[in-house]
Formats: C-alpha cells, sequence, structure tokens
C-alpha cells in the first residue's frame, strides 16, 4: 500500500466518527459484561479511544470542532438519496480505512488541501461537480480526479490525482466525496444501532426539555466512572435484570414510574432505589430490587447513551446551538 504524507491536522473526522462507533462497541460489550459482574462502563473511555485510534495514513475530512456545528451536513448531506448513501457506505465499509490517496501529497498539496476543507466545512465553498467513479474496467486517464472502488484492499477506495497541478474545483470534489464516505458510515452506525430495538421510537418523541434535564442529571457529577453501583445485583436480581433487559429492547417493556433522583449521598433514606446527580452513582436498598426500579434502571442506562448521541447529531446538523446546561454541584 502507498504511503501518504501526514496532514496536519486538528482531529479528522474520521477518527471522531471510528470513536463514536468503537464507544458504542465497547458500551454494548461493557453492558454484556456487566450481566456478569454487575459493573458499568466508564464514560471518559470514550474521550481517550480518539487518541488511542488515530491513523494518519487515512484520508479524511478534518474536524470544524469536536462535536461542533458541521454545516456541510445540513447543506450536503442530508439530501443524498438512498440508493447513492447504500453505494457509499459499501465503498467506505471495505477497507480498514475509507480512502487513500494513489501517490503523496506535496507540502503545497497539503496546505491546499487543509485551507479548502476548512472553506468547505465553515464557510459553504462546495464543487459545481462531483469526483468520478471509475468503472470496474476504466482505467484512469491521468487527468482530472477519479476514485475507484477497491474491494479486497486495505482502503475502501483509491484516489487518483493527477501529476499536475490539482485545481481547486477537484479538490472540492475530493473533499466533498470524502466527507460523503464519513457521513454515510456514521449515518449506516445509527440506523443499525436502534433499528431493531424496540425503544427508538419512544425516545424520539423526547421533546429537547426533557433531553435537556437528563442531560443536566446525567453530566453534572465531577466524576470519571457513570452508573456506579451502591452494591453488586444478586445472582437472583441479575437473571431478572436479564430477563427485563431484554424485554426492555425487544418489546418495549417499561414502567412509567421514573426513578428516585437526589442531589448528594447524604439524602439517600436506603427505602428505594435512586440515583444520586453528585457521583453519578446508583444506589440500592439491602432488599431485592423490584422487577419496576430494574425497568427504571434499565431505562436510565439506556437513555445515557442515547441523549448523548442525539444531541450530538442535532449540533451537527445546527438543530441545536449547544451542549445543554449542567448543575452546579457543590459538594
Amino acid at each position: 500500500m502507498r504511503p501518504m504524507n501526514e496532514i496536519e491536522i486538528e482531529l479528522p473526522q474520521i477518527v471522531l466518527d471510528r470513536a463514536d462507533a468503537a464507544y458504542v462497541q465497547i458500551r454494548q460489550q461493557a453492558a454484556q459484561e456487566k450481566q456478569l459482574t454487575g459493573k458499568r462502563f466508564p464514560r471518559a473511555a470514550g474521550i481517550l479511544l480518539a487518541v488511542v485510534i488515530l491513523s494518519v495514513t487515512a484520508v479524511s475530512a478534518t474536524a470544524a470542532g469536536i462535536m461542533g456545528y458541521r454545516r456541510y451536513l445540513a447543506e450536503r448531506m442530508t439530501d443524498i438519496g438512498t440508493e447513492e448513501l447504500g453505494h457509499l457506505e459499501m465503498v467506505a465499509g471495505q477497507g480498514s480505512v475509507q480512502a487513500e490517496f494513489n501517490r503523496e501529497l506535496t507540502a503545497r498539496e497539503q496546505s491546499v488541501y487543509e485551507q479548502l476543507t476548512r472553506e468547505y466545512e465553515e464557510d459553504g465553498k462546495y464543487p459545481a461537480g462531483q469526483l468520478h467513479e471509475l468503472a470496474e474496467e476504466e482505467n484512469y486517464s491521468g487527468t482530472g480526479v477519479a476514485a475507484r472502488s477497491t474491494p479486497g484492499e486495505e482502503y475502501g477506495c483509491l484516489i487518483y490525482l493527477p501529476n499536475t497541478t490539482v485545481t481547486e474545483e477537484e479538490w472540492l470534489e475530493v473533499i466533498e466525496y470524502i466527507h460523503k464516505l464519513d457521513y454515510s458510515i456514521q449515518e449506516k452506525i445509527w440506523q443499525q444501532k436502534y433499528s431493531d430495538l424496540s425503544y427508538f421510537d419512544r425516545y424520539e418523541q423526547m421533546s429537547d426539555a426533557e433531553i435537556d434535564e437528563l442531560y443536566a442529571m446525567l453530566s453534572s457529577a465531577p466524576v470519571d466512572l457513570w452508573g456506579v453501583d451502591s452494591r453488586d445485583l444478586t445472582p437472583e436480581e441479575q437473571i431478572r435484570y436479564e430477563e427485563w433487559t431484554e424485554k426492555y429492547e425487544q418489546e418495549n417493556a417499561y414502567t412509567e414510574t421514573t426513578i428516585t433522583v437526589i442531589t448528594f449521598p447524604k439524602e439517600y433514606d436506603g427505602q428505594e432505589l435512586a440515583y444520586c446527580i453528585a457521583d453519578a452513582q446508583f444506589y440500592y436498598p439491602e432488599r431485592a430490587l423490584t422487577d419496576d426500579e430494574l425497568l427504571q434502571l434499565i431505562d436510565l442506562e439506556h437513555k445515557n447513551l442515547y441523549i448523548y448521541e442525539r444531541i450530538q447529531r442535532e449540533i451537527e446538523r445546527g438543530e441545536r446551538a449547544g451542549w445543554p446546561e449542567t448543575y452546579d454541584i457543590q459538594r
């Protein structure tokens, strides 16, 4: 595989997207492990992943800001048709990296690529045309820019650049194509993650005010670990927890009773299941948890992941101005 020069950028969008995907996979794996250990997942790992999986050889869009508004999503991505989106998903998903250039970039080309990427993302500077995709038997002519799907390779597609000067329009066509690949994978992750879960439609009906309130409740604790338990589930509780989790996800089983919320640990009276805002911990009574309490626990655990992803998506699309406020916790 031909090496590329490193493109110095703040943080590639592909890293953020793949961090999100890995974060979800780890959350799911942790949920399975929790069924054996009673432990829950540390939120901080989602941040560390972006550093761990950074690959400087991948062709990618640069980030306008971590989890920030991305103007091009609303203006260029959301209208992509189902057939084109499916094709892009296929191309982007068939390699360990989405795309690679056919040759190294010169220092001048790197600078132009970075500058035009910023203008594409932040200023709405878009191409007039679109990148040509070579047919299976079609050879690259050596002029203009083009892409070829490369099944079986380490990269999803090879982007051809001429040996002569790459024009501004050609760079913009390349940049938009790369952004489309990124977008297609992010959409696939979102759709696959929730497509078979019965509670998704119910979550989507939650108002912005409800989301804001949940975010403040779940995000205000100055701790690295979210959802620590005051005690382990008993084997009998664990069995019922697993049974109700499956019913929650597949049969839309839920309770109308919301979990008791306290601000500080000293407020816990030991009578029922409670969530504490100040330390992001679940407090269990000494007695066995009821089925209703288990459903309260399961509900909050599932919403914890959903609200972060929903808020991020809304910010990226310009549907939210920023992250909601949190509580000022004074111990």
